[in-house]
């Protein structure tokens, strides 16, 4: 099973991107599954209902969340009744919608896990080893495949839920700072893995935002409206290959379209 992983969607103009090219590109690269962290899609504001019909029809099987999430009030009730999108897992049961779901790719059941991490990001959530272990042992044979998007600051944090979770979760990407790490790799007990996958929006700036407004306000330290990057609108992401007999993933690419 090929399993493609799209960072952070950080506008609307990555979305748009997604809607024109992801069909063909998974065409082109014959991609069974594909999950995206769409949190930011409607520019650091969440995700909209609407935004996320319109992500799903691009191409994406699942869409997983971040610490914006919760910011687009909108968005709540098709949390609840909407399968394919998620918030993070340890936001808890008193928030909308769920932190995993299983859906079906051509006869297997996938496992997708959002979970947030808690080091130096708001809002400081509980710790996500609790909340994925008690996912994995209550679906334990009820899937064929898993994935775990960890979106968190910190690289070391994330590194820990991949060593933490190897040979035990097929897939295991990072997202959140929207920079692309060069670690794409497979652990010893067999999981994929990668600290960031990277983001999909315009390039030329910070992290998707223009630069001169980022620096403005990182010198001043005083309020200053971000404006998206003036660069061509990219999309990163990985391609993980899971052999399905044994779960270990033979071989991991980075991507750009």
């Amino acid at each position: 099973m090929k399993i493609l992983a799209i960072g952070d969607v950080t506008s609307p103009a990555g979305l748009e991107h997604l809607k024109k090219n992801l069909w063909k590109f998974r065409k082109t690269h014959q991609i069974d599954f594909c999950v995206v962290n769409g949190e930011n899609a409607s520019f650091i504001t969440g995700i909209s209902p609407d935004g996320a019909v319109e992500l799903l029809r691009a191409g994406a099987d699942c869409i997983t969340g971040g610490n914006h999430t919760m910011q687009n009030k909108s968005i709540y009730t098709y949390l609840d009744e909407t399968r394919e999108i998620l918030r993070p897992i340890n936001f808890g049961d008193s928030a909308p919608g769920r932190g995993y779901t299983v859906l079906d790719c051509n006869g297997y059941r996938v496992l997708v896990i959002s979970a947030m991490g808690n080091v130096h990001i708001e809002p400081t959530l509980d710790n996500p080893f609790g909340f994925i272990d008690i996912v994995l042992r209550e679906e334990e044979g009820k899937y064929d495949v898993s994935i775990l998007d960890i979106h968190a600051e910190a690289t070391g944090e994330k590194l820990a839920i991949g060593y933490g979770y190897d040979g035990k979760i097929n897939v295991i990407f990072g997202t959140h700072t929207h920079v692309k790490t060069a670690d794409l790799q497979i652990l010893p007990g067999g999981t994929g893995y990668i600290t960031d996958v990277g983001m999909c929006g315009e390039s030329g700036g910070v992290i998707g935002m223009d630069a001169a407004c980022v620096v403005e306000r990182m010198r001043t330290r005083l309020p200053k409206k971000f404006v998206a990057a003036l660069g061509a609108t990219t999309a990163d992401g990985a391609i993980f290959t899971v052999d399905i007999s044994n779960g270990r993933v033979t071989s991991v690419e980075s991507v750009k379209f």
